[in-house]
């Protein structure tokens, strides 16, 4: 028996993750967002035991691909769009995303990517980033605007986000918070202070990798706080007496997906999962 969604089902659960990040917000000058395997048929199931069960996963891998498999799940939300940039061919003996590809249509798995849709919304990754901060906050702005389409504020809504705390906290007490909410035991930190001295009121922060970004800052800042950067990028800011942290990509984004997205997600109706498999392909050891 199929389990594949059927279209009106999988236009309702992409309906409802887009209330949440409008798929207006992605930056479709590069990004590759939306749905990217679609597997729905059309019609009704003749058994009505055939609901949307959804993984949600920051990356979809041949790991990621299998425990979709495994626990029967016919809709696949990754973060991060699966084909990137694009593909002119599928060659599933030489690339192993190929393969999962073609093993998820074979299960009838669909798959879709909000990405950026989810960076610039409000409430999306980047202002749970800002609560990682662990401060309270005077003012929190996107530093690269997108138009917004739910009433909110020009200001809430686009990439990254330059915050402006009431008080100053030093750098280590941001350090530990930041651990703390994305749940991870290391960060790589530059600063030309002891981390106890170095006192910070102005964050830019943005998910993922923060260069192009930052690039479109107008603001003097204390810290720059992001998954990644270029090794220039970093001995810039530092040299010019500024913070950074740099948590590696994905894990700036991925407590989002386990803390914020899926319990947004289940009080919505949609019956999904966070995937286990899915880790940074950078470890500290």
């Amino acid at each position: 028996m199929s389990r594949a969604l059927t279209r009106t089902q999988l236009k309702s659960v992409i309906k409802t993750i887009s209330r949440l990040y409008p798929e207006s917000y992605a930056d479709s000058a590069w990004d590759n967002t939306g749905l990217l395997i679609d597997c729905s048929v059309e019609g009704e199931h003749s058994d009505a035991k055939v609901q949307p069960k959804v993984l949600l996963t920051i990356d979809l891998t041949e790991s990621v691909a299998k425990e979709a498999l495994d626990n029967k799940c016919n809709l696949i939300v990754a973060y991060h769009p699966f084909i990137f940039p694009s593909w002119k061919k599928l060659a599933p003996h030489s690339n192993p995303q190929h393969a999962s590809a073609i093993k998820l249509i074979q299960n009838e798995i669909s798959v879709y990517s909000p990405h950026t849709a989810i960076d610039a919304a409000k409430n999306g990754v980047n202002d749970w980033l800002v609560s990682s901060l662990g401060g309270n906050v005077a003012s929190n702005k996107a530093i690269e605007r997108v138009n917004p389409t739910q009433g909110e504020e020009e200001y809430e809504v686009g990439y990254g986000r330059v915050v402006e705390l009431i008080e100053p906290l030093s750098l280590n007490d941001i350090i530990s918070n930041v651990k703390a909410t994305l749940g991870i035991s290391h960060v790589q930190v530059a600063t030309k202070s002891e981390l106890s001295d170095h006192k910070i009121k102005k964050v830019s922060l943005c998910a993922g990798s923060g260069s192009g970004v930052f690039k479109g800052l107008r603001e003097d800042v204390d810290l720059y706080y992001t998954g990644e950067l270029s090794h220039h990028e970093v001995l810039k800011y530092k040299e010019s007496g500024k913070a950074v942290i740099v948590c590696n990509h994905s894990n700036t984004e991925r407590g989002f997906i386990r803390k914020v997205m899926h319990p947004a997600l289940v009080e919505q109706g949609i019956d999904c999962i966070v995937s286990r498999t899915d880790i940074d392909p950078l470890q500290v050891v």
